[in-house]
């Protein structure tokens, strides 16, 4: 009998969105009664990496709604045509449309609303039986606003008590104000309650797919409607409908300087009902549009596949260490690292290319048994590891540039091993995996796409690896135990050279922010880092000190050459050191110019004896030739 059309995305858009959503949703599915009547939610640009907004407030739905509700996810690739054309991220008319195209045929209404509108029938629970036998046309209703604060009281899981609750609240609260508009549109905000024969739409090619500034989208359809029927009818002898304000936040709909379609093109010059340049293409026809039922969510695939790749549970805690000591030496549990993983990648597009730059066969191995799961289509092309055991995968290559133009995503495996920091061969082959990184990475900025691939890094947390993900990638602070760094590639411009927030502090260091101190009387290791790449050439080192105080009467010996050192590291090999004399320190500046031979990772450490109190504020360095 009915379709009801409701649009939105995972965001925080307005006020206490989830409540109002959730109300809205439980509500409007009590009183669709009849067999073949839906709820669709566009889920409209929602980030790759999120689940739909519906999936997220899954547990504030009831199991009525859950039944009714068929969630159409379009994703950010799909905006991306229209992304220059807008200001907005959700865009009403597509998603309106994507709705409309995907209904139940067998249905003859279609409902346009949204996610903040309950309906109440003057008798009984169903809405769907007043509109059973509707002579043909289009139907509005009046909007009566419900204070936020008189719905933030309502049960979101009690629909049918906050049916009842507003019909005696709309009474003692005197709510029911009708506010008449012109005659097309018979009142004011007409697009919270449109009902329109399916046919009709798919005559005139759905909603105005120009209309991409927002305002006026429902204002519009009503006037090609109006053009066909001659009137505009309601339902008011039948039901009203509620509207749960949520203005205490100005959205960007709601800005007093927002952006609108133009009303004299959109509604007052509209002479024809039927919108002929977008007839083939009206709701994304071309477009891969998934469907989602909250009955099997990627939540839900995700626990079953974690449950079948480790069916051994955890009978103890296991232990990790997160101190200096264990710098460079931290190692992972495949069983524990596979869930963080996995999470990354459960709520991407079906079917998406992963490419996988590894040398750790077990962790592959129970990555791609789970794939298929939460990835339905998706493949994996995994590189050849530059050592060790080979990866039982069915597409390998050794060609860098291959991968890098056949996936849509990566992961870099980096296990380190207890004696990884004694190993020449277990260090040459990280060496090997960071480079490929960096070399994806740089690609990747030079590129440029208009939609980025995520880059992921397993065990990039307290090693050399650590600094290289965080000069390439916007990555979040996550936990030492997920062993997981990702994000996406900084553009060229916000890459820098400063480093004073990318180092490490040692024994006698502390960090205030983005500048290092020493620990007062202290003597040893300040700072070390951050592992930058560079190439053969010849480079200088800039560092900017300032001596906070003399430790008068410091029993610290100095060295002879003077109370501080800096070396230059790369591997191995010491590209230059320095002893600060007492002036220098005080001079607040050191330039140090060092050649390189080969590419390599540079590391800075800044050694103290105590006998001065001094900040490292910045440290930067620069190409020379």
């Amino acid at each position: 009998m009915i379709s009801a059309v409701l649009y939105g995305r995972n965001d925080s858009y307005g006020y206490n969105l989830h409540k109002r959503a959730a109300l809205s949703i439980n509500c409007m599915s009590e009183v669709l009664t009849e067999p073949d009547d839906e709820l669709l939610f566009v889920d409209y640009n929602t980030p790759d990496d999120f689940p739909t907004f519906p999936e997220a407030i899954q547990d504030t739905l009831t199991a009525v709604a859950k039944e009714r509700l068929r969630i159409l996810r379009v994703r950010p690739s799909v905006h991306e045509r229209f992304r220059s054309k807008s200001h907005l991220i959700a865009l009403e008319p597509i998603a309106r449309n994507v709705a409309v195209r995907h209904s139940n045929p067998r249905n003859r209404w279609v409902l346009s609303t949204n996610t903040d509108m309950i309906f109440v029938p003057h008798q009984g629970p169903s809405l769907s039986k007043y509109v059973r036998d509707l002579p043909r046309g289009f139907y509005h209703l009046p909007r009566f606003e419900i204070p936020e604060t008189l719905w933030e009281t309502f049960d979101r899981q009690d629909a049918i008590g906050t049916i009842d609750m507003i019909r005696e609240w709309s009474q003692i609260a005197h709510l029911n104000e009708i506010v008449l508009g012109n005659e097309f549109i018979r009142f004011d905000a007409p697009g919270d309650f449109q009902l329109m024969e399916r046919d009709d739409l798919f005559r005139i090619h759905g909603f105005n797919e120009s209309m991409l500034l927002g305002w006026h989208v429902d204002s519009n359809i009503a006037k090609r409607l109006h053009l066909i029927y001659g009137e505009t009818r309601d339902l008011m002898n039948r039901v009203y409908g509620y509207h749960c304000d949520h203005t205490r936040q100005v959205t960007p709909c709601h800005r007093k300087d927002s952006k609108s379609n133009d009303l004299g093109v959109f509604v007052d010059n509209v002479v024809q009902a039927e919108c002929p340049e977008q007839a083939l293409t009206w709701g994304c026809v071309d477009d891969e549009i998934e469907e989602i039922r909250l009955s099997n969510t990627r939540n839900r695939v995700y626990l079953n596949a974690i449950k079948a790749c480790l069916p051994n549970k955890m009978t103890v805690p296991t232990y990790s260490e997160y101190v200096n000591h264990s710098y460079n030496k931290v190692s992972y549990d495949e069983a524990h690292v596979l869930p963080f993983l996995a999470d990354i990648f459960v709520n991407a597009p079906p079917g998406i290319r992963l490419g996988w730059i590894g040398c750790n066969p077990k962790m592959f191995g129970m990555f791609a048994s789970i794939w298929p799961d939460i990835n339905p289509g998706g493949e994996i092309l995994a590189l050849e590891p530059f050592g060790g055991e080979k990866l039982s995968a069915q597409n390998l290559t050794n060609n860098l540039e291959e991968l890098a133009s056949k996936v849509d995503a990566f992961v870099f495996d980096y296990k380190a091993t207890p004696d990884s920091a004694t190993s020449v061969e277990k260090q040459s082959i990280l060496a090997e995996l960071r480079y490929a990184f960096i070399e994806l990475a740089q690609k990747e900025q030079a590129l440029s796409p208009a939609i980025p691939r995520r880059f992921v890094v397993v065990n990039a947390i307290h090693n050399p690896f650590e600094q290289i993900t965080n000069a390439y990638l916007n990555t979040a602070r996550t936990p030492f135990s997920s062993r997981i760094r990702q994000g996406f590639v900084v553009k060229v411009s916000e890459q820098t050279s400063a480093w004073a927030d990318r180092m490490q502090v040692g024994n006698a260091g502390q960090k205030d922010g983005s500048v290092i101190r020493t620990l007062g009387s202290s003597s040893g290791l300040v700072t070390y880092g951050p592992y930058s790449p560079i190439i053969k050439g010849k480079y200088r080192v800039e560092l900017q000190i300032a001596t906070r105080k003399l430790l008068r009467g410091n029993r610290v010996k100095e060295w002879l050459q003077g109370p501080a050192k800096i070396k230059l590291v790369a591997g191995d090999q010491v590209l230059a050191k320095r002893y600060l004399k007492n002036k220098e320190l005080y001079d607040g500046k050191i330039s140090m110019q060092f050649s390189c031979n080969q590419k390599s990772f540079l590391e800075v450490k800044v050694w103290t004896t105590g006998a001065h109190d001094f900040e490292i504020r910045n440290i930067e360095t620069h190409r020379v030739v």
